[in-house]
Formats: C-alpha cells, sequence, structure tokens
C-alpha cells in the first residue's frame, strides 16, 4: 500500500489508483470463476430434484453446458441414490396410508366408457383364445365343504398374449403400462425403471365360476420371510418386490365375489393357516370390495388375497398386471428368448417400451418412464474414460 522506494509521490498518485483498481477486478473475477465452478458441480443435482422433467437435459449457467442427470454426478459421490430417487413423491397422503396400512389401495375412474368399450371389443374378437380351467386344471378341490368351488362345474377362464395382437386391439392393454393415473404408483412403490414382471392375464368368471383359494402373502409356508413378493418400509420409502394391478373392466357389487384381500395381511409374521386360505375360519376378515369397472386395485403381492366364487348375473373380466422394480425379476417371459416376443413390443411408443427391459440398475444408463407417464427420461451418457476402462477390464461396456 506505501509508495515503493524511487517512485515519486507525484507518480505514485496518479498510478496506485490504477493499480488498486486493477486488483480490484482481479479479485470479483477470481471469486465468479470460483461461483461459477461450485455450481457446474451442484446445480445439476439441485435441477433434477426440483424439476425432474429436466432430467437428462442439459442447462446453461453462466454459458457452461451442463447435464442435469445422475450419471453426471462428480467423482466421488455416490450416485446410486440420484438413480433411485430422482422423482418426487407422486402418491397422496391417504394413499400412502391406505396403501401401507391394507397392502391395497382402489384407484377409482382410471378408465373410462371409451376405453372400457375397447378392452371389451379386443377380448370379444379373440374369444377363440379364452381357456377354461376344467378337469386337472381347476383350482378348487371339490366337495361338499369347499367353499371357493362355485357351482362344481364351471372353471375360471385364463386369456393372455394380448400385448401381442394386432393394432388396434392390442393398445388400451398397453396403455396400462405407462397410464399417467397408474404410474406415481409404480414409481413410489417399486421405483424408477419399473419394469413388467408377468406376462399380463385375463382372468374370465362366468356366473357360477369357482374361486381360488388365497395365496401370496409375507411369509412362506415354513414361517420364513417371502422375500420374492416382499414389502418394507426403509427411511420414509415403501418398497414392493411385487407389485399388481387388478384392471376391473366389469362392476362388482358387494358379495357377488370375485377379488378379495386380507387387509394388512402384508405385515404378517406368521403364515396363513390354510384354513384361512381355503375360507374355512375367519371369513369375516376375506373382504371383497365393491369395484366399479374402470377402478384399478393396486395391491403388493405380499398381501394375502385369493378370487371368491363368482355370484353376479353376467361374466366378470378382470386384467392382472404384475410389476417390479427394476432389479427384480420373478417371471421369465422376457428372458427365455432373451426379451419379451417381438410382437409384444412392435410399434410400443418409448415409455412402453421402457418397462419391457430385462431386470439391471437404473444407473447402469436404464431409460426410466417420466413421472406423467408421457414419453422417458433418457440417462446422460456415462464418461468416455469410465466406458473406455470397463471395456478393456470387462470386454463389455458394463459389468
Amino acid at each position: 500500500e506505501g509508495i515503493p522506494p524511487g517512485v515519486s509521490p507525484r507518480v505514485a498518485g496518479v498510478f496506485l489508483p490504477l493499480l488498486r483498481a486493477a486488483r480490484a477486478v482481479m479479485w470479483h473475477r477470481a471469486r465468479a470463476a470460483a461461483v461459477k465452478s461450485a455450481m457446474c458441480v451442484l446445480l445439476p443435482h439441485v435441477v433434477h430434484r426440483a424439476h425432474p422433467a429436466m432430467l437428462g437435459t442439459h442447462v446453461k449457467i453462466f454459458g457452461a453446458r451442463m447435464t442435469s442427470a445422475p450419471s453426471s454426478v462428480r467423482r466421488g459421490m455416490c450416485h446410486d441414490a440420484a438413480a433411485l430417487h430422482p422423482f418426487p413423491d407422486g402418491m397422496s397422503a391417504s394413499d400412502k396410508f391406505m396403501f401401507d396400512t391394507n397392502g391395497f389401495v382402489v384407484v377409482k375412474n382410471v378408465f373410462g366408457e371409451a376405453d372400457l368399450r375397447r378392452f371389451h371389443d379386443a377380448i370379444d374378437e379373440h374369444g377363440d383364445q379364452i381357456h377354461e380351467r376344467k378337469g386337472q386344471l381347476r383350482l378348487t378341490k371339490g366337495g361338499s365343504s369347499d367353499l371357493l368351488k362355485g357351482d362344481g362345474v364351471t372353471g375360471r377362464k385364463d386369456l393372455a398374449g394380448f400385448l401381442g395382437w394386432q393394432a388396434p386391439h392390442r393398445e388400451p392393454f398397453r396403455e396400462v403400462l405407462t397410464h399417467p393415473k397408474l404410474v406415481p404408483f409404480l414409481h413410489d412403490l417399486c421405483g424408477p425403471g419399473y419394469r413388467l414382471d408377468h406376462n399380463p392375464l385375463c382372468i374370465l368368471q362366468d356366473p357360477g365360476a369357482e374361486g381360488f383359494e388365497f395365496h401370496g402373502g409375507s411369509t412362506l409356508d415354513d414361517g420364513s420371510w417371502n422375500h420374492p413378493l416382499g414389502y418394507d418400509f426403509r427411511h420414509g420409502k415403501m418398497r414392493c418386490n411385487l407389485l399388481a394391478f387388478a384392471v376391473h373392466l366389469t362392476d362388482v357389487k358387494q358379495g357377488d365375489g370375485g377379488f378379495c384381500i386380507i387387509r394388512g395381511s402384508h405385515k404378517s409374521n406368521f403364515k396363513c393357516p390354510i384354513e384361512m386360505r381355503r375360507l374355512e375360519m375367519a371369513e369375516e376378515h376375506a373382504y371383497q370390495p365393491a369395484i366399479n369397472a374402470g377402478d384399478v386395485v393396486v395391491f403388493t403381492e405380499a398381501t394375502t388375497h385369493g378370487t371368491l366364487p363368482w355370484r353376479g348375473q353376467s361374466q366378470r373380466r378382470n386384467l392382472i398386471y404384475r410389476f417390479s422394480p427394476a432389479t427384480n425379476s420373478y417371471g421369465r417371459g422376457f428372458a427365455d428368448q432373451g426379451r419379451w416376443p417381438e410382437k409384444y413390443t412392435d410399434g410400443m411408443s418409448d415409455a412402453q417400451l421402457a418397462t419391457m427391459q430385462p431386470p439391471y440398475h437404473p444407473r447402469l444408463n436404464r431409460v426410466v418412464v417420466a413421472p406423467d407417464g408421457n414419453g422417458v427420461i433418457r440417462p446422460a451418457p456415462r464418461e468416455k474414460h469410465k466406458v473406455e476402462f470397463d471395456r478393456a477390464v470387462f470386454k463389455a461396456d458394463y459389468f
């Protein structure tokens, strides 16, 4: 701050103000560079937390182009959390409470009259592919004590393969995979990257048709945890290893029969007695909800459930879909040929295709369904040096 030796006061009076101004400019520029550097590291994570729709997109800060995606997390930070929890919760507080308490929730008015007509027209067009369970294929043992046998003659009817039907008959069934009213439940209960686990099934019951004993549940017959169907709550999150949709295409009145469930059994630590599974005891705990056509029952397979004999006046129709987290697999329909049949995926939207992927972790460049079910979120490309290293070590892009 003093006058350097050999410099006259007159000269110093001219140049010292200029030097101070230059140093102030340099200090402000250094501070701006530091802020820019910090923002380039932190802002993408803030952006994709606050605005999930920007996941995988690009933003500009101070002229720098950055990718707001979990895979852009900087070295030294764990990127599993960003990959597994990129979206805010989509379920309402009441749905969360009811699902955690009962093991299921009924989502009202998912499909309207026009949608239901499309489902029924497609099923009617493929009536020759419906198979009735007769003889050894019946689901009930029969006899005077069998409360699930129905009239003892009429079997349950099954129909599948509709994801692969010719257009337009396949379309309504494919729309279930990414329906905007159902995706929030899939993201909250299975996580981003959820996948179709089982080949979907249409169950048809004519009047007098048999039921099906209670199955699923949290506990195996030997008393151990049934983890393939498991339900758990940890660190503020519900998770289902196998989540099911029962898409009701026909009305079900109280007492008609059909879908039935034991509320809260997803948290049971004891196996369900065989007498209760056959409805020979504790019948009051078998809850058969009244459900309107177009409603969807979302339930964890860890909740003990079954089917009551059908007492309605016309045929009951119900679609069953089962989903699992990105890393899980129970069914193997996708695996026998290395993938789902081509006719299942031909013509699917990007979002629908995302649900048909095999099991692997979301952080390994998995394309996931967008929160509103419209479109997908694509991850940012992995860093080139990591890809090259994996190729050198594993002789493949992924371990």
